[in-house]
């Protein structure tokens, strides 16, 4: 097998593990949801495309892993094909950046702020926790946005690929 055949295989395997989780876990919190309880559907309705407070280092840790995945399987594709990439992959490669860029936009503005709200919201008076709290809540909506629009890049990249 000739070595370009074997570097575009791995390519694609990267690329595929990559999108598996960027698609999986949003999949697995939802059929998680539509399997609990009425009351319980009513608290964890936004956590679907946020990391809950269980296992979020870990799956935070296997988002890292699957873009740096996603990003060395486009560039190998890239570098073996050259520029007779075909069009399909040229959109796959777009929505690809974008998914990393979504969750780097996720990871490294929107969560911080939503931490620094949340501390500053640790005032014992009422009047001045009110209003860091509200902060907090659009920020995690905010990061769910986001994340949504990462899960849909990831199913449109999956069909393109």
């Amino acid at each position: 097998m000739p070595k370009a055949d074997v570097l575009l295989e791995i390519s694609r395997v990267l690329v595929a593990l990559g999108l598996s989780v960027f698609v999986g876990i949003p999949l697995a919190r939802f059929l998680d949801w539509m399997t609990r309880g009425e009351e319980e559907k009513e608290k964890r309705e936004e956590k679907i495309f946020l990391e809950g407070e269980e296992g979020k280092e870990r799956l935070g840790r296997a988002r890292f892993v699957a873009a740096g995945a996603l990003l060395l399987g486009v560039l190998l594709e890239v570098q073996v094909l050259g520029s007779s990439l075909p069009p399909r992959h040229v959109w796959r490669a777009g929505a690809i950046f974008l998914l990393v860029a979504s969750l780097v936009s996720t990871v490294m503005v929107v969560l911080p702020r939503e931490r620094y709200y949340l501390e500053k919201s640790l005032s014992p008076e009422e009047s001045l926790r009110r209003p860091w709290v509200s902060r907090a809540n659009a920020a995690r909506r905010r990061a769910a946005r986001i994340d949504f629009l990462g899960f849909l890049l990831a199913l449109a990249a999956l069909v393109l690929g």
